[in-house]
């Protein structure tokens, strides 16, 4: 393999190790398998990002500014590395004006792996007809779910939903 190429794969590896892999876990995700468990880098984030920006201005000096290549690579990586913050930004969605008839209901989530698992977790709450938005906060592993008021069983219907997704998943209700 020449230096370049290594160079190259390289900087893209360390690039998905600072998004905890996050493409590689909303691909399999959409074809309805499990995260692989690559979220163990995320407290990792920080130092891997910069040692895939120390790569890229090294690939830059080396190579110079008006490298084809180096362009490419920085391009690649730069979106590989924000893969994330858009996850988030899909994930979580402005709560609208609360309306007398919705009613609202805090879950804990266990088992939330990744930012493509609360997605996941997500998708599935706004698949029930009486659930008006439902928001997953990766961070604190928690839900805030906005559904129309009565509805018989409802938050035991929202926790049955969570487990369905995938057995690795438990919910419960935050008093």
């Amino acid at each position: 393999m020449s230096r370049g190429l290594m160079s190259d794969v390289t900087t893209i590896v360390t690039a998905l190790l600072s998004t905890s892999c996050c493409v590689v876990q909303l691909l399999l995700n959409a074809f309805s398998f499990s995260c692989a468990g690559f979220a163990i880098f995320t407290p990792y984030r920080g130092y891997l990002t910069a040692a895939t920006m120390v790569l890229l201005a090294l690939k830059f000096g080396l190579g110079g500014w008006k490298s084809r290549r180096a362009w490419t690579t920085a391009s690649l990586v730069l979106a590989i590395m924000m893969t994330p913050e858009l996850v988030a930004w899909v994930n979580v969605q402005e709560a609208g004006p609360s309306q007398p008839a919705i009613t609202s209901v805090m879950i804990q989530l266990d088992g939330l792996g990744c930012l493509a698992c609360a997605n996941r977790i997500r998708n599935a709450l706004l698949g029930v007809d009486w659930v008006e938005s439902a928001s997953v906060f990766f961070d604190n592993s928690s839900a805030l779910i906005q559904y129309r008021s009565g509805q018989a069983g409802a938050v035991a219907r929202l926790v049955q939903v969570v487990k369905d997704v995938d057995a690795k998943y438990d919910a419960f209700l935050i008093v």
